[in-house]
């Protein structure tokens, strides 16, 4: 890791967020063209069970992570080797169970809702860029603790930006649903790829009991925080999916989308700044092992 100082933290915490909100912005100038578009070849229907579906899938990562990601985000030492290699373990052992079985109970899951051949296919690739989304966790991690917003947002632009031409192209050549099939699976590859192209990190298993007890710690009542989120917004979506027609899902999860806006603009973007930038600053000086008061790691 570098050895930053306080200004340099500050620079960097600057041009984080202003790297973030430019991705905002730019990504809800893609959105928006491309989901003008979208309306046009696709029925409300089509975006309610996409809504609907999604919202399952983000209900079970919810399981996937326990705060593992932040509790590294937020450890005020520097990261070692096991810190890494004991949270991408544990993920996966909880990743791994869920994808199948979520893959697996596909069919079951879309006779719940309805829905037919080409919705169960949507949900499994939901499923597999699930799982490959955990996949880049530790990558990711690694950028945010070094304050690197501004390439943490070329796999997270190029991603959405795959997304919606997929989309769009699939919906005009009268794909339907399957539109957003292909538009998943292609965001996951290219964020994958692009996310270990700039900031590679050899995968590795393994569990060191006295780290993943510190973690755990740490992770799991951060996780419990964000609960009632959880039930307001994803779990909302599927009961509601239940007892509306998908048209109607899909002009509240339209509106939902884009009344959240100005949050995701601004906000989100200071928040995921800060919330690393904190851990520099609470490391104890007596842990700074000689260096100067004014260098931490970051």
């Amino acid at each position: 890791m570098d050895k930053l100082t306080i200004e340099e933290i500050k620079k960097k915490s600057v041009k984080g967020i202003v790297a973030l909100t430019s991705r905002t912005f730019i990504l809800q100038i893609i959105a928006l063209g491309a989901t003008f578009l979208l309306t046009i070849y696709l029925t409300p229907s089509v975006f309610g069970i996409f809504f609907v579906v999604s919202a399952i899938i983000s209900f079970l990562s919810y399981f996937s992570d326990i705060g593992l990601a932040a509790a590294l985000i937020q450890k005020k030492e520097e990261l070692t080797d096991d810190d890494l290699t004991t949270t991408f373990t544990i993920q996966q052992l909880l990743v791994l169970p869920i994808s199948i079985l979520a893959y697996l109970f596909a069919a079951r899951i879309a006779a719940f809702y309805g829905l037919d051949k080409d919705g169960v296919m949507l949900f499994q690739a939901l499923v597999i860029s699930f799982f490959f989304s955990s996949l880049k966790t530790i990558p990711s991690v690694l950028l945010e603790r070094s304050l690197k917003f501004h390439i943490l947002v070329i796999p997270q632009i190029a991603e959405t930006l795959g997304f919606y031409v997929v989309a769009v192209i699939f919906a005009w050549r009268g794909f339907g649903i399957s539109s957003f099939t292909y538009a998943v699976l292609t965001r996951a590859i290219i964020g994958l790829i692009l996310m270990y192209i700039v900031s590679p990190w050899r995968i590795r298993i393994g569990i060191e009991r006295t780290v993943a007890k510190r973690l755990l710690k740490f992770g799991i009542p951060f996780q419990l925080n964000s609960f009632l989120a959880l039930l307001k917004d994803d779990l909302m979506t599927v009961f509601l999916g239940k007892i509306l027609p998908f048209s109607q899902v899909g002009y509240i999860g339209w509106a939902k989308k884009w009344a959240e806006v100005p949050l995701r603009l601004i906000m989100d973007s200071v928040i995921r700044v800060t919330f690393p930038t904190l851990h520099v600053f609470s490391i104890p000086k007596k842990s700074l092992d000689g260096r100067s008061k004014k260098h931490y790691s970051a």
